[in-house]
């Protein structure tokens, strides 16, 4: 009979313990797929503004630390950054916060003040501040972005990201010319776009850089960020360093796209408590899941330690009793893997409804659980496996 058989044979032979085994790894499994799920929701907003905007460099004060802590920029600056070789245009933008009056009858949320996010735009450079209407744009089709656009250049008209949370109103179409209050001032709500809510913020506004100005209480010679776009062709990294000397001995940092949304996304998993928690919830699930599965297989080793010693005396080696014990760990970890997987799908589900966060089950994150799953449970049968050489064939007479 091979190892992996005989392994199998044992499980099934004690049928309670091998169920009580088999969702104590699930239990870890599930854990490490949440914790892994949330961790990667705060990946995929850390930058999900940024993804939005249009630009391929990005002009911020040397006072930013994150994209609510992002310090401002004189206007002046943007003029000069407009100036040179290979810039094509750098547009202004405005992010701050404010409290937003919730217009609906909600018996729990409504008519309460929320914080949330107000970015300040050019109406009439809409369709350069933002992608094309489509998945990476904030509005449906072309007649969407042409109408709000209208809209956003009328004073005191806001749109509200219709991805935010329902602390700020569930608004819909029907809505519009709703009244309601921005920072105690009166507001017209004129439509919604689409651009999404992280961790960093979970409401977002968008205004006209006027109605900012009044509203917010600054703005006018600074503003939070230059969007430089580049002409087709033109080598990134050269405009870049010609920009750092131009702002040499300025409070003005340069970041291309992929350096700014690195920074973003680095800040949010290395350098705050959030990302921390996220990635000690997979250590702990791990290290939780292992004690269990090495604590529930030397219990079966003692229990089983004459059957070992009878192999041992029918001439069967330490090797080989060493491969049933990872064969029966192996078994554990695909049974407890794909209950937990199942019962992950759902949750994932539940957190994408009930929180609004992006939290999917990607392949990448299938294989990396797996892989996790079967390294927690072999290893603890190595561990285990050393009560196997106490099989001793002399107590069997």
């Amino acid at each position: 009979m091979t190892s992996a058989r005989l392994a199998l044979t044992s499980l099934l032979h004690q049928r309670g313990r091998t169920l009580i085994s088999v969702i104590g790894c699930a239990f870890a499994v599930v854990l490490v797929f949440m914790q892994l799920g949330f961790l990667g929701a705060v990946e995929n907003t850390a930058a999900l503004l940024y993804g939005k905007l249009r630009f391929d460099i990005l002009l911020t004060s040397s006072e930013y630390i994150d994209l609510s802590r992002p310090g401002t920029v004189e206007r002046a600056r943007l003029a000069q950054a407009k100036n040179a070789p290979g810039v094509v245009d750098v547009l202004p933008i405005s992010l701050g916060m404010a409290a937003w009056q919730n217009p609906t009858d909600d018996p729990v949320k409504g008519k309460y003040r929320w914080q949330l996010s107000v970015l300040g735009v050019d109406p009439g450079a809409l369709d350069r501040t933002f992608f094309p209407p489509g998945e990476a744009g904030i509005f449906r089709d072309a007649a969407e972005q042409r109408k709000k656009a209208s809209a956003l250049g009328r004073l005191d008209e806001v749109l509200l990201d219709e991805l935010s949370r329902p602390d700020f109103g569930r608004l819909s179409d029907k809505d519009e010319g709703m009244k309601t209050t921005l920072n105690g001032q009166r507001v017209t709500y004129a439509g919604s776009f689409r651009a999404g809510t992280g961790f960093s913020y979970t409401g977002l506004l968008l205004t006209n850089e006027q109605t900012f100005q009044q509203y917010l209480g600054f703005g006018g010679s600074n503003v939070t960020f230059g969007l430089v776009q580049l002409a087709p062709g033109t080598d990134t990294a050269t405009v870049k360093a010609d920009l750092i000397k131009q702002f040499a001995g300025s409070p003005v940092q340069v970041f291309t796209r992929d350096e700014i949304m690195a920074t973003e996304r680095d800040y949010w998993l290395n350098k705050t408590a959030l990302g921390q928690f996220f990635y000690f919830g997979v250590v702990l699930a791990i290290t939780v899941g292992g004690i269990f599965l090495y604590q529930m297989m030397v219990a079966d080793i003692k229990k089983n330690l004459p059957e070992y010693a009878t192999l041992k005396a029918m001439g069967y080696r330490f090797g080989f009793l060493f491969r049933v014990v990872v064969w029966q760990a192996l078994y554990l970890a695909i049974a407890g893997y794909a209950i937990g997987m199942v019962v992950s799908v759902p949750l994932y589900q539940v957190a994408r409804a009930g929180a609004s966060l992006p939290i999917w089950m990607t392949g990448d994150r299938l294989v990396v659980v797996l892989l996790l799953t079967v390294g927690m449970c072999v290893g603890s049968a190595m561990l285990a496996v050393r009560k196997v050489r106490t099989a001793d064939p002399a107590d069997l007479f």
